[in-house]
């Protein structure tokens, strides 16, 4: 992930009709959300808007929007494992714990630190919410799902930054979300 935006394109499709909806994953930015983009793509050349929407993106996709970007022949670079990522901010947030729990061993009066709520894994076939259109639904409910995790990344690293002892793991700055991106199987986007 690089220091700027790192946006994601989660793809579904509903009866053959492509949804993507934007989510950007980098550095939080003070009142500026990380849902940026949705779109229904029942007009006109489907085919280049998702491709426009989708190339040099890291992608989530469900089994149907696999479907539609094989259907209209967009490749897919790189894939977002929500699993790997959410097992990567756990061991992350264990590890700073675990350097509290140290810590605490030899400086008394130390603030346990207190850690967000991380969401259940996702599942993107199941994932919904409701919007203004109801084929956005499970789209929708994936971007959520990542603004959630996102949300209780910040918080982790906001509990790591108040904590000198912890800054060394890190440093003095807000770290990256921890993804986890796989290279896509050539039968994805075929």
């Amino acid at each position: 992930m690089n220091a700027g935006s790192f946006v994601v394109a989660i793809v579904d499709g509903i009866d053959g009709v492509p949804v993507v909806w934007w989510v950007d994953l980098g550095p939080r930015t003070a009142g500026m959300s990380r849902l940026c983009g949705a779109w229904v793509l029942d007009g006109d050349d489907v085919p280049k808007a998702l491709f426009a929407l989708t190339a040099t993106r890291t992608i989530v996709s469900t089994a149907d929007g696999q479907s539609v970007l094989g259907e209209h022949q967009v490749p897919i670079e790189r894939v977002l494992d929500s699993e790997a990522t959410l097992a990567a901010i756990v061991a992350v947030r264990d590890e700073l714990q675990a350097v509290y729990a140290e810590a605490a061993t030899t400086k008394k009066g130390l603030t346990a630190p207190r850690w967000p709520n991380l969401p259940e894994t996702l599942s993107v076939e199941t994932a919904a919410a409701p919007g203004g259109d109801s084929r956005t639904s499970r789209a929708l409910g994936i971007a959520r799902w990542l603004n959630e995790l996102c949300r209780a990344w910040d918080a982790i690293e906001d509990e790591r930054l108040k904590r000198s002892y912890m800054r060394a793991l890190g440093g003095t700055a807000d770290r990256a979300l921890p993804t986890v991106i796989l290279a896509a199987q050539p039968s994805v986007a075929a």
